[in-house]
C-alpha cells in the first residue's frame, strides 16, 4: 500500500479523534447539560481509536468505487441546512423535513410512507431526548 493511501485511510479516525476532543472541550463549559455531549464524545473517541488501530494493523484499502459521491455531498449539504434551520424553525418541522428529504433521496416514492416514517423518526427522537434524557430541544412555540 502506498504512503498516500495510508494517509488517506488514517485521516478519518484522526478527524474523528479531533472532533471528539472538540465536543468534549465544548461540553465542559455546559455544566450538567454537557453530560450527554461528553458521553457522545467518549463513545466517538473510543470508536475512532479502535478504527485507528484497525487501520494501522491491517493492510486494508479504502475503495470508493461505486459510492455515489454526489448523493454524499447532497446529504452533507442537507445536514448543514438542518443545523442552520434548527433554531429558526424548531426541531419538529426541521427534523421532519430532513427525514423526508433523506428517505426521498434514497429512492422511495410512496409519499404517505415517507410522511409516516418521518413522523415516527421525529417522535422517537423527541421521546428519547426530551422525555427520557430531559434534553431541551429547540421549538418555535
Amino acid at each position: 500500500m502506498s504512503k498516500k493511501q495510508r494517509i488517506i485511510e488514517l485521516a478519518m479516525p484522526a478527524a474523528f479523534i479531533l472532533m471528539a476532543a472538540y465536543v468534549a472541550v465544548q461540553s465542559l463549559s455546559m455544566g450538567s447539560e454537557g453530560i450527554f455531549p461528553m458521553m457522545s464524545a467518549g463513545v466517538l473517541f473510543l470508536c475512532a481509536v479502535y478504527l485507528l488501530f484497525q487501520t494501522l494493523k491491517k493492510q486494508a484499502v479504502v475503495n470508493l468505487q461505486g459510492v455515489n459521491l454526489k448523493m454524499v455531498g447532497i446529504t452533507l449539504l442537507a445536514l448543514l441546512v438542518y443545523v442552520f434551520l434548527l433554531k429558526k424553525i424548531g426541531y419538529v418541522i426541521d427534523t421532519f423535513l430532513l427525514c423526508a428529504f433523506i428517505i426521498r433521496s434514497l429512492g422511495y416514492r410512496k409519499y404517505g410512507m415517507i410522511a409516516v416514517c418521518s413522523v415516527a423518526a421525529v417522535a422517537v427522537v423527541f421521546v428519547i431526548f426530551k422525555v427520557v434524557l430531559s434534553v431541551p430541544l429547540p421549538m418555535i412555540i
